[in-house]
């Protein structure tokens, strides 16, 4: 990925990775053809290869993206949700929760899957370093939860006999799959009821 300073070029750049974003969400990663994401972002070939060494190089980047835009929505969006209780730990958690629950919520009626989802799909088995990438995702969206359930471990009394690596591991499986299958099932309610469930499954995880 090339170096970018020049707030103009910033602007470029950022008009070609929310275009790609877009088409890779709603066609996958393949069919996202590069000629579509320059007329989308309205720009030249030639900006293009100013930024991005080729597509693939593009890819990497709006995965990068991605993240980075979903971690700064979760924190304003927490950000006006009450306020957990601090000497319980794990009510710091129902609020990333609740985040994302109100993340998908607003997406909802948007057209076009989730990307880390198509591309972990179309990818991982076909391009190693995109599947590592992918998996670096899926860790980071663990690692959001990792402190607070250690925390909650340690307050509990509970922290020798709880793997929280594996609970931070399970919360994302939980979350990715609700999402996929509530688009699929076109039932709004799926995910609101899996992330109840999922409290009341570390609720009883993490009982003294």
């Amino acid at each position: 990925m090339k170096d970018v300073k020049q707030p103009r070029a910033l602007e470029t750049r950022e008009k070609i990775l929310q275009a790609a974003a877009r088409l890779i969400a709603l066609k996958g990663y393949h069919d996202a053809k590069l000629e579509e994401v320059l007329d989308a972002a309205q720009v030249t070939k030639g900006a293009f290869f100013h930024h991005f060494h080729d597509r693939e190089d593009l890819g990497f980047a709006v995965l990068d993206w991605h993240m980075d835009q979903r971690s700064k929505l979760l924190d304003e969006i927490e950000l006006g949700l009450p306020l957990a209780k601090p000497a319980d730990p794990l009510q710091h958690i129902f609020r990333r929760l609740d985040a994302i629950q109100e993340m998908v919520r607003r997406r909802d009626g948007c057209k076009g899957g989730c990307i880390i989802g198509n591309m972990s799909t179309a990818l991982s088995d076909c391009h190693d370093g995109f599947r590592k990438r992918l998996a670096a995702c899926f860790d980071q969206m663990a690692q959001e939860f990792l402190p607070g359930l250690k925390a909650a471990a340690q307050h509990r009394g509970v922290s020798r006999r709880t793997n929280t690596t594996e609970l931070a591991q399970y919360i994302v499986t939980v979350i990715e799959g609700a999402i996929m299958q509530g688009r699929t099932l076109c039932d709004a309610t799926l995910l609101p009821r899996q992330l109840a469930c999922l409290k009341e499954h570390l609720k009883k995880s993490l009982a003294p």
